[in-house]
This record gives structure tokens, sequence and C-alpha cells, in this order.
């Protein structure tokens, strides 16, 4: 008796992988909605429409799960615990330039958009996003060609020329740099390599501050998918995923190499996930990228304290 023979792989831009949602509902969440209402000025008629249009000509940029999944559209920084504080950091004062925060991996800038909204001027505000189509895209998709301001560049984050090219004099001008749904894309040493450029972006002074969110893992490891076809090039990697322990390891690692070992204040929140509940980010309602036992969602911010 012959066993059955395998599926066939698909390829990365196909709508039947999982983390391609074909139904919007549950999957927006309601101050994502309002954004698109109050700050795009869709009607509220038109906006699921208007979002499975965008979703689809961002997927055939770069078929990314936040893309297949509506969390191109999330709002995590609202909910984060140092989001009140955040606003007061960056409230501009008259007698200086700034006070300027950088979004890492920013995808199509909507965490910048809710920050423009919220009554941050937006010329402080700065986005970095490898893929230069979800930049440009994002216009269309906020319909704000006109009246943001911000500055959106494209950028490769473990460019050797990236301080001399994109992120030129970028160095310690950000007050906050957030990274959402960014750091769990790598292996641990790569994170350490981004995180050693975050310290470099950010001011050297008291307060300035790294904060974000990503899917998370209890105990800390390598999760995610191997194959190197989904990442293209030839790469092949896994990501590592972390709890509380796992990322203040990771940023005593990354103070020992900036030189910087006990100037930074590290807090952070992990909730695993139970089954049949969210990611703990409002938006949707699975993983599907990110699977097995322990996966869940950690909240994290690094302050510097001298």
């Amino acid at each position: 008796m012959t066993s059955p023979a395998s599926p066939p792989k698909l390829d990365k831009y196909s709508k039947e992988n999982p983390w391609y949602y074909k139904d919007l509902t549950s999957h927006l969440a309601l101050d994502s909605r309002k954004l698109l209402e109050e700050y795009s000025h869709i009607p509220p008629e038109d906006i699921d429409a208007h979002v499975y249009k965008m979703r689809d000509v961002l997927w055939t940029h770069a078929p990314y799960p936040c893309i297949g999944e509506f969390k191109f559209l999330t709002l995590n920084l609202p909910k984060h615990p140092k989001y009140t504080h955040l606003l007061s950091l960056l409230q501009p004062s008259p007698a200086t330039q700034g006070p300027y925060l950088l979004d890492l991996g920013c995808c199509v800038a909507q965490e910048l958009r809710s920050l423009a909204h919220a009554g941050i001027p937006s010329t402080n505000l700065f986005g970095s996003d490898l893929n230069p189509s979800y930049l440009t895209t994002s216009y269309q998709l906020f319909n704000d060609a006109s009246t943001f301001h911000g500055t959106l560049v494209s950028a490769n984050i473990f460019s050797p020329t990236l301080f001399d090219s994109a992120f030129k004099g970028w160095e310690k001008k950000f007050k906050v740099v957030h990274a959402g749904l960014f750091l769990h894309l790598f292996n641990r040493e790569q994170q350490i390599d981004v995180c050693e450029r975050i310290v470099k972006l950010l001011r050297e002074e008291g307060g300035s501050m790294f904060l974000g969110e990503m899917v998370g893992c209890a105990g800390g490891g390598e999760r995610g998918p191997k194959a190197s076809k989904f990442w293209g090039k030839g790469e092949e990697r896994r990501q590592f995923l972390h709890d509380e322990d796992s990322f203040a390891k990771l940023w005593e690692d990354v103070a020992e190499v900036t030189g910087t070992k006990g100037k930074w204040k590290v807090e952070s929140t992990f909730k695993q996930r139970a089954n049949g509940e969210g990611d703990g980010d409002g938006g949707s309602k699975g993983c599907a990228f990110f699977t097995g036992e322990g996966i869940g969602w950690i909240t994290f911010s690094v302050e510097r304290v001298e």
C-alpha cells in the first residue's frame, strides 16, 4: 500500500498560506477603525473594502504574516504600559527641536499616524522599514499624502553603511525608539546587532527609551519556520522569542557590548497565550506563523537612567 503523497509546499505569495486571512471580521480592532474614520476620513461603510484592497496591494510587495493577518493596522503603542509617559516625552518644546521618535520596522507607519492623530507633530516622527513600497503605499492607505509630514526611510538595519546612508545624521538623535513586531523576526545574535544600533540612535541622556512589543515564548527560545523558502535568497534562520528573563539577559549582553552596563532600567511583561486566545495585541485571534507550546506576547521597555 502506497503512502499518500505529501501536499505541495505553498509559495510564500500564495493566499492559501494559513497567515493569509480571508475574512476581516474580528481582525480589525475598534481603535484601528476609528483611526481610519477620524484621521483618514474614510466613511465607515467603506473601511472594510478599503482594508481588503490595501492588504492585497501590500501582500504583493512582501507577504509577511503581519500583512496576511491584517496586523499592519494594529495599534500597539496606545496599549503599551508606557504610552502615557511616552506622550509626555514627545511633547514639543518651543526652545528646542524635537523630541523625536523613530519606529523601526514600521511597516505602513500606522503607529506614527496614531501618534499624529493624538497630537504629536508629525515632523517629529520618523519611521524605517526594509520594504520601500510599504512606506509609499502607506499614504494611500491613510489618505494623508498632503497632511503627514513625518520622515519615512527605507533601510536595512544590518547594512554596514547604515549610518553613512539611510540613517546619516541620526546618531544620538531620538528620545524614543519603538520596535513593534520587529525583534522577533531575528535570531538572538541578530537581535544583539539590532539593539547595538538602537543604543547608537538614542540620545545619551536619562529618560531616553527603547520600547516595543512582539510575539514571545515561555522560557525563551527559537521558534518559527526554518525553511529558507519563506525568507528568500537562500537564507535559513529561526527566530528567537523571549519572555521576561530571556529579554533581560539579552539587554545585559547589549549593555556589555555597547559599554553601557548599569545605565538601563529594563521592564517587560510576558503573557502566555491560552488555547483559542488572541495574541494579546488587540488584533487577530491567532498566530499562524509562530506555533507550539508556550507562545505568547511580550511588552517591554528599556529606559536610560544616566
